[in-house]
């Protein structure tokens, strides 16, 4: 969405299972801004954190999928996201690369989910997007680890926004819309199944999905309080959420109108 980020003196680069990972300083700043509360800083850092845990996991899926096909990847960590270099393969192995960004991302969800369950720590009840704590149940644990645990507001915080902050990129990532991997999705099938109207139909499911995902967000800031508000069910802005997606929509609404010759 925000296309590449040249490298900067500030980026912080590390490798991780062979493959090159780039941070760029606007990744922070952007996470920053999606995790702020005031005056509470130790909860910015902790949410931030779970942030570049969950957009690392994520595009490690689609990395470790394209090099598997034969191509040595990159991750780039940008604006509220990042992207993994990649070459275009066949029609199936590009959809593949596509999906295993969210793949890689449920896994995460899973791997932090089994554990809280197994051990006790989630209320009968619990939800991803509401999960309710219960940490009494570390009560028979060694003093050292019990004691370090038991209440603690930022253990609470940092479970409860990696439940909802995975759900919600991945979830959000497989609407078919570009340049969402649902949209890549999208595109790849259908230039497979219709060679020729295929990337007009990708794109007219992006207008409407886009176009559909931002009415709700902007309806659902002026009635905050029905069911169906996108706060109530998603716990989401619906600012940010219906810039965003008015913002895809338009880009495929402009690529349509290029394909079709100007003509709607």
């Amino acid at each position: 969405m925000f296309g590449s980020f040249a490298p900067t003196p500030y980026d912080l680069r590390f490798e991780l299972l062979g493959i090159p990972v780039r941070v760029h300083p606007i990744f922070w700043l952007s996470s920053g801004w999606l995790a702020w509360h005031r005056g509470r800083l130790d909860i910015v850092a902790v949410q931030v954190l779970c942030i570049f845990l969950a957009v690392l996991v994520h595009e490690m899926g689609h990395a470790l999928v394209t090099r598997r096909f034969g191509w040595q990847p990159e991750i780039v960590l940008h604006m509220l996201g990042g992207y993994a270099t990649s070459m275009r393969h066949s029609t199936w192995k590009d959809i593949a690369v596509s999906a295993a960004g969210p793949g890689a991302g449920f896994l995460l969800l899973l791997a932090i989910w089994l554990p809280c369950e197994m051990l006790g720590l989630l209320l009968p009840g619990s939800t991803i997007m509401h999960p309710r704590f219960n940490f009494e149940a570390m009560e028979n644990w060694p003093e050292v680890i019990a004691s370090g645990t038991r209440g603690n507001q930022l253990i609470r915080v940092a479970i409860g926004f990696s439940f909802f902050f995975n759900f919600i990129i991945n979830i959000i990532n497989l609407l078919p819309v570009l340049p969402l991997d649902g949209g890549q999705i999208s595109r790849e099938y259908w230039l497979w199944a219709k060679p020729r109207q295929g990337m007009q139909i990708c794109l007219m499911l992006g207008v409407g999905t886009g176009g559909a995902v931002a009415a709700w967000a902007l309806y659902s800031m002026s009635n905050r309080d029905t069911p169906w508000s996108i706060g109530r069910i998603l716990g989401l802005d619906g600012l940010f959420l219906g810039v965003m997606f008015g913002y895809l929509a338009y880009l495929s609404f402009e690529e349509l109108q290029k394909s079709r010759g100007g003509r709607w």
